[in-house]
């Protein structure tokens, strides 16, 4: 059995090294500039008996990618890919199941030397532990 705590640490012990990429953990980037990898595993549901006693938790682990070139994302996101999809943290963490892909896009954030928006992917992986 394990906690939130335990779990998240499970999960995040599973991330590949990303060379040339900061990787933030809390689920929020606080550098300057991207090259960035954005971590947040969330409760997001709990199942329960008749009676209401918890069973399960579940979560979702979302990985935001965060660069100036389509290339460069799509290797950490490779990666990310080949390292998570259906690892298996242990401590009682469910595997990671795959569930969706944002493909890249323009975000919001604008290299100010530039004006050029970055492009960001997004992954999420759906995982859960007992109660």
């Amino acid at each position: 059995m394990t906690g939130y705590a335990q779990a998240r640490a499970a999960v995040i012990a599973l991330l590949p090294e990303l060379k040339g990429w900061t990787v933030y953990t809390d689920g929020i980037a606080t550098g300057a500039h991207p090259p960035w990898v954005v971590v947040s595993l969330s409760e997001n549901g709990r199942e329960h008996t008749e009676r209401l006693a918890t069973t399960n938790h579940l979560a979702t682990l979302d990985i935001r990618v965060v660069g100036s070139s389509e290339l460069g994302i799509g290797i950490v996101c490779d990666k990310l890919t080949t390292a998570l999809d259906g690892a298996s943290p242990g401590n009682g963490v469910a595997s990671l199941l795959p569930d969706k892909d944002s493909g890249v896009y323009a975000s919001d954030l604008v290299a100010t030397g530039t004006s050029t928006p970055y492009l960001m992917r997004v992954l999420t992986w759906r995982t859960g532990w007992p109660a």
